[in-house]
């Protein structure tokens, strides 16, 4: 009886040499640092599924491709260190910039590292649209009700707010108008050009406005600390520190 070859070798090669140039340079680094993100990565997810889930998010995201290599695999490993999931669930997002893959926590992303304080039982973000029911008030009285109208339909958007219960008892929350979302759009380097999830998820951006002011009243770690420090940065695959998106570029 003839021995079946495993040609998965071979198929590994011929996919990879079908890749444009740039993704193959991609794929090779995250090959490279296999090792270091087999740690960070864990039992949970192989370097070969984040590699898929990488090249997939490529595909969704062309643009990226024409970015710095290394700071596309940089970001991604900023994301496995933090223990993040890139793609549907919206932890983060990677963003082309100055040809440069900036590394967007998303709110989804806060709300999971608050989580795991084990500090918080809840945390939830809405958008207040045109027709609803909203009340809150701030001191030692806080409340904060909103019942919706019906759909979102189309509808104006006039609040956003974050609003969280922790294992003390405390329920803090925050309440974002318009005026206070722009504003801080427009210190994104990002979002002053309607870039990256500003453009392509905007309520999630809104939602992410709400629970970033939120943060200053939650218990922080050293992992939701540092996704806080390098959101909206450029990572460096070949040292552990980031750089900055300035405002001007």
């Amino acid at each position: 009886m003839t021995a079946k070859a495993d040609t998965a070798p071979i198929r590994a090669e011929l996919e990879q040499v079908a890749q444009p140039s740039a993704q193959r340079s991609i794929v090779d680094l995250i090959r490279r640092n296999k090792p270091e993100l087999e740690k960070l990565l864990g039992p949970s997810l192989t370097v070969e599924q984040f590699e898929t889930a990488t090249m997939t998010y490529l595909r969704m995201n062309p643009k990226l491709v024409d970015c710095n290599p290394y700071s596309i695999v940089g970001g991604l490993r900023l994301g496995a260190q933090l223990g993040l999931s890139l793609g549907p669930l919206g932890h983060f997002y990677l963003a082309p910039h100055a040809g440069e893959a900036v590394f967007i926590l998303g709110y989804r992303g806060m709300v999971e590292l608050a989580y795991r304080s084990g500090k918080v039982r809840r945390i939830s973000a809405g958008v207040v649209r045109d027709g609803d029911a909203f009340e809150f008030r701030y001191g030692t009285r806080a409340v904060l009700d909103h019942t919706p109208s019906g759909p979102p339909g189309e509808r104006e958007w006039l609040a956003v707010y974050a609003v969280s219960e922790l294992t003390n008892g405390g329920k803090p929350f925050e309440v974002l108008y318009p005026e206070d979302v722009e504003a801080r759009r427009k210190r994104s380097a990002l979002g002053k050009q309607n870039k990256g999830p500003w453009e392509t998820d905007t309520e999630a951006m809104w939602r992410k406005s709400a629970v970033r002011q939120l943060q200053r009243w939650l218990p922080q770690t050293p992992e939701s600390a540092h996704g806080l420090a390098t959101d909206e940065t450029v990572a460096d695959l070949s040292e552990d520190d980031v750089q900055e998106v300035g405002e001007g570029e």
